[in-house]
């Protein structure tokens, strides 16, 4: 037996335990580094639909009553996605990537969920907004081509917990409120604070083709008097008009919506056969609003090999120094802007007739 053989031993086990330890770190700091959540999401392009297809396997606009024209090109509604939830924000790793990638932006998910909310509200939240879009982009079409419609106050969103949770039902028109006939939303809220709790709000509502009064007696919720309903204007329209989008929330599809439908029912094709994407949201009188990840939604574009984007002229600010190449963006206001651009698209695509975003 040698002499220095049994101090080897020790020796050779220090070095396995470091060399264990230092495996064990590295392992740990990339589990860390691609499980431990953050408290930032990932905002980034998410799908594109053309209007004129399919969203799991139903048409996206769908037009009965009226007669319709067959279109070619596409017209594209744009969305983003999210890295992270309101309880787990995504990874460092992630985080990381989304700092040398130009098509992501970080976000804080404070920006994102307010006090309270989680994904299950901001999802429900979202909806409703929706259903909002594709009420203005029916009514903005049908005023383009003035094809006269009504509109009532009614029940978009009940929560089943609230006051009125088993009084009021999605889909319920309001014609009056405390004896008053309903104007909007702000009324209403003013309507139920003056209770102040101590009584029920008196409606009066039409349920299917019934009449009814009902009384619901406000709950105190987040410091304010409610009811636990989200009430809107909601346009009633001489023939059938419908929306169906899969899982696609938010207004700022109402744009390309409104105009889908107004190129289903006006001969000829919008486009001439190009394909455009767009976003922004759009009111009943056809004005179009700006929206949240415009520039990830024209990356979203630019993948999708769209050439043609549409817009908000109010989100130009964001739109200058970040457009990808291959798309042209058109700066747009308005839905008759957006007409009037696709008629120049329509006719060669002379980029140099369209109104852009400048400093």
């Amino acid at each position: 037996m040698s002499l220095f053989e049994n101090p080897q031993k020790p020796r050779n086990v220090t070095r396995r335990v470091i060399s264990w330890l230092i495996s064990l770190g590295f392992i740990g700091g990339v589990a860390f580094v691609t499980i431990a959540p953050t408290p930032y999401l990932i905002e980034q392009p998410g799908p594109v639909y053309n209007l004129f297809t399919t969203i799991g396997g139903k048409p996206v606009i769908s037009i009965a009553g009226r007669k319709t024209y067959l279109t070619t090109g596409s017209l594209s509604m744009l969305t983003v996605t999210l890295q992270g939830t309101s309880s787990k924000g995504a990874s460092w790793f992630e985080v990381g990537l989304a700092k040398i990638d130009e098509t992501k932006k970080i976000l804080k998910i404070t920006d994102v969920y307010p006090p309270g909310w989680d994904d299950a509200k901001l999802n429900e939240k979202s909806d409703v907004m929706m259903l909002d879009a594709q009420a203005n982009a029916k009514a903005a079409a049908l005023n383009l081509l003035d094809i006269p419609y009504q509109s009532f106050q009614s029940v978009t969103l009940v929560d089943l917990t609230g006051a009125a949770g088993k009084i009021l039902k999605a889909g319920d028109k309001v014609i009056s409120v405390q004896g008053e006939k309903v104007t909007g939303l702000a009324q209403i809220k003013k309507l139920v604070q003056a209770t102040d709790g101590k009584s029920p709000v008196v409606l009066d509502i039409i349920r299917g083709s019934k009449a009814m009064t009902v009384a619901v007696t406000p709950k105190k919720v987040e410091g304010e008097w409610r009811i636990g309903v989200y009430i809107s204007a909601v346009p009633e329209f001489p023939f059938e008009i419908d929306i169906q989008v899969g899982n696609v929330g938010g207004p700022s599809g109402g744009q390309m919506l409104a105009l889908a439908i107004y190129d289903q029912l006006t001969p000829g094709s919008l486009t001439g056969g190009q394909n455009v994407a767009g976003t922004g949201t759009v009111d009943s009188a056809g004005n179009i609003g700006p929206i949240g990840g415009i520039v990830q939604k024209m990356f979203g574009t630019s993948k999708a090999g769209i050439k043609w984007f549409f817009a908000p002229s109010a989100n130009c600010d964001e739109v200058i120094g970040h457009i990808p190449k291959g798309i042209s963006v058109v700066k747009v206001s308005t839905l008759q802007d957006s007409l009037d651009a696709l008629k120049v698209i329509s006719n060669g695509g002379d980029a140099a007739k369209l109104t852009t975003c400048t400093k």
